[in-house]
């Protein structure tokens, strides 16, 4: 986790700041460690804690995914945390299984699970509620440009579309 100099803590994930340093495994088996791993220019990363979060993820990335499909630029990237030490290794396992098989396998190395305590893990990321799924969308360097949590709504959306649509166009020129 991203820490400053003047304390030991992990830096709650905020507007302007580095996402907070996430290491969790794909579900092709590879560590990845974001925001450094992150490919692109433009990524969004959906954080869920919960399963039933999944059709609020959903809400944001099928649209963010559906607008930038064919740009190579923009990463997606799903983020189950499993909480190994709280539910289990055979739940968190099954937790992964399941989402192998509702997920393409070209997709894999986008869905990644998170064994680490939930706890801890919601302090890191200033997480309030950990029902709802919490949207980030980081600019090449890992900064967080723009943040949301819940179901999408239109404004939300367009706001997250133009957000992202605005970071590419420098580099379009």
């Amino acid at each position: 986790m991203n820490r400053t100099a003047a304390t030991p803590e992990p830096v709650p994930a905020a507007l302007g700041r580095t996402f907070p340093t996430l290491m969790a495994t794909s579900l092709s088996g590879r560590v990845v460690t974001l925001p450094d791993d992150a490919g692109g220019d433009v990524s969004l990363v959906v954080l869920v804690f919960l399963e039933s979060a999944g059709p609020m993820a959903e809400s944001w990335s099928g649209p963010f995914i559906g607008a930038f499909t064919e740009n190579p630029r923009v990463a997606t990237y799903l983020a189950l945390v499993v909480g190994d030490s709280l539910i289990g290794r055979s739940l968190a396992d099954s937790i992964r299984q399941g989402l192998a098989g509702g997920t393409p396998p070209a997709k894999h190395d986008q869905v990644l699970t998170i064994p680490e305590d939930i706890e801890r893990c919601r302090r890191a990321y200033g997480i309030e509620d950990p029902s709802l799924a919490y949207i980030y969308l980081l600019d090449g360097r890992g900064i967080i440009r723009w943040m949301e949590k819940g179901n999408a709504t239109p404004e939300g959306l367009a706001a997250l579309l133009d957000t992202a649509g605005a970071m590419l166009e420098p580099l379009l020129a």
